[in-house]
C-alpha cells in the first residue's frame, strides 16, 4: 500500500508538469497567432503565398514545441539535479566511500530510495568494518604465531648446527642430526615466509619507493643467478631492451619477487633447457617476462598459481622445495606497487609476465 502512495505521488508530480506544459505550449501558439501571425496575415490577405502561410504555421508549431519542452525541464529540473545527486553519491558509495549518507530531499520515491541507499551504505560499511578487523586480527595472530615459533626454532637450528659439525662414531646418529637440521631449516623457511606474507597483507605496510632502472637491476640478478642455474643444467637468454626502463619501487621488496619467479622456474623447468628473460616497454608500462620449458598448466591452474600454499602438482610437492607462498608474496609486492602478475601456457612453455607502471 505504501508503494503505491509513493507511486501516485511521483506519477502526479509528472502528470501536473506534463499538463501544466502543455498549457503553456497552447498559450504560447495562440498568444502567437491571434497578436502576431493574424494581423500579419491580413496585411498581406491579398499577396500572402501558400508558402509563407506554412512557413508561419510551421513556426506557430515549433514555438508551442519549443515552449512545452522548456517548460517541462524547467519544473522537472530539480528531479533530473536530484538524479544526478544520487547517481554521483551511489558512484562514491562503490568506490569504496563506505558510510556516506545522501541528503533526503521530499517526501517521494527518490527521498525513500536515498533513505534506502543510506542503509545500504551503513550497513556495508558496518560489514567492512568487522571483515578488516577479523583480517587483522587473523593477521595479528598469524604473526604473534610465527614470532614465538621462529625464536626456539632459531635457537634448536644453532644446537643442531654445532651437533652437525661434531665428530660421531655412530653413522645413523650423524644422519638422524642431518635430518633434523634440514627439516628445522625447511620450517623456519616456511614460518618466515608465512610472517612476511601477512606482513604484506597489513594495512600500514610501508614501501621505501625509489626511481631506478629495472633493465640493470634484472641484469645484475640474472648475473648472480647464471652460474647457480648451470650447475642445474639450465641457461639464462635475456632480450632486455637497451633504453632506460625507469620505474619507482621498493628494490628490497622487488628484488623478492624476481627471486621467487627465478626460482619457481628453476623448480619446474624441464632439464636440461633454457630461461628466457624478456623486459621492456610499452605506452604506460614496464613488462618483465620469465619463460621456461615445463609441463603444460591448464588455465584453472594458472589462475591459482598465485594463491598461497598452492602446489601446481601435490605428487611432486614432497620432492620440490618451497612453501607454495613465493608466488603469492610477488603478487601481493606487484599489487602494492600498483602493478600485475600473472601468467600464461603455451603447450610446454610457462610464462610469467610482471607489469609494473612507468615512472614519470
Amino acid at each position: 500500500m505504501k508503494s503505491n502512495i509513493f507511486t501516485r505521488r511521483i506519477s502526479i508530480q509528472l502528470i501536473l508538469a506534463f499538463v501544466i506544459s502543455v498549457f503553456f505550449g497552447f498559450l504560447s501558439v495562440f498568444v502567437f497567432a491571434a497578436f502576431i501571425a493574424q494581423p500579419y496575415i491580413l496585411a498581406k490577405a491579398n499577396s500572402i503565398t501558400i508558402l509563407e502561410y506554412n512557413i508561419i504555421a510551421l513556426i506557430i508549431f515549433a514555438i508551442g514545441i519549443a515552449v512545452f519542452l522548456i517548460m517541462f525541464l524547467l519544473l522537472v529540473n530539480n528531479k533530473i539535479k536530484y538524479i544526478k545527486y544520487i547517481s554521483k553519491q551511489v558512484s562514491k558509495i562503490a568506490n569504496e566511500e563506505l558510510g556516506l549518507s545522501l541528503k533526503v530531499r521530499g517526501n517521494d520515491e527518490l527521498a525513500e530510495l536515498c533513505k534506502n541507499i543510506n542503509i545500504m551504505s551503513k550497513q556495508l560499511k558496518e560489514k567492512f568494518d568487522y571483515e578488516r578487523e577479523l583480517e587483522n586480527t587473523k593477521n595479528e595472530l598469524i604473526t604473534n604465531v610465527s614470532h614465538d615459533l621462529r625464536t626456539p626454532l632459531t635457537a634448536i637450528i644453532g644446537y643442531l648446527d654445532i651437533l652437525t659439525n661434531e665428530k660421531y662414531k655412530a653413522k645413523e646418529e650423524k644422519e638422524y642430526l642431518n635430518s633434523a637440521y634440514n627439516l628445522s631449516i625447511k620450517l623456519k623457511k616456511l614460518i618466515d615466509e608465512l610472517f612476511e606474507y601477512t606482513k604484506l597483507s597489513s594495512s600500514d605496510i610501508f614501501l621505501e619507493l625509489v626511481e631506478t632502472d629495472i633493465g640493470s637491476i634484472l641484469i645484475q640478478i640474472l648475473g648472480e643467478y647464471a652460474p647457480v642455474f648451470e650447475t642445474k643444467g639450465l641457461g639464462i637468454i635475456t632480450y632486455i631492451c637497451d633504453t632506460k626502463l625507469p620505474v619507482k619501487v621498493d628494490i628490497e621488496k622487488i628484488i623478492r619477487v624476481f627471486d621467487n619467479v627465478l626460482g619457481n622456474a628453476e623448480k619446474y623447468s624441464n632439464k636440461p633447457s633454457d630461461i628466457i628473460v624478456r623486459a621492456y616497454r610499452n605506452e604506460d608500462n614496464i613488462i618483465i617476462s620469465v619463460s621456461n620449458k615445463g609441463k603444460d598448466i591448464k588455465k584453472d591452474k594458472l589462475d591459482k598459481m598465485f594463491e598461497k600454499f598452492y602446489r601446481m602438482d601435490n605428487s611432486r610437492s614432497s620432492k620440490i622445495e618451497g612453501s607454495g607462498l613465493g608466488l603469492a608474496i610477488s603478487k601481493k609486492i606487484v599489487e602494492l606497487h600498483n602493478g600485475q602478475i600473472g601468467a600464461e601456457s603455451n603447450e610446454d612453455i610457462v610464462t610469467i609476465n610482471i607489469r609494473l607502471p612507468i615512472a614519470k
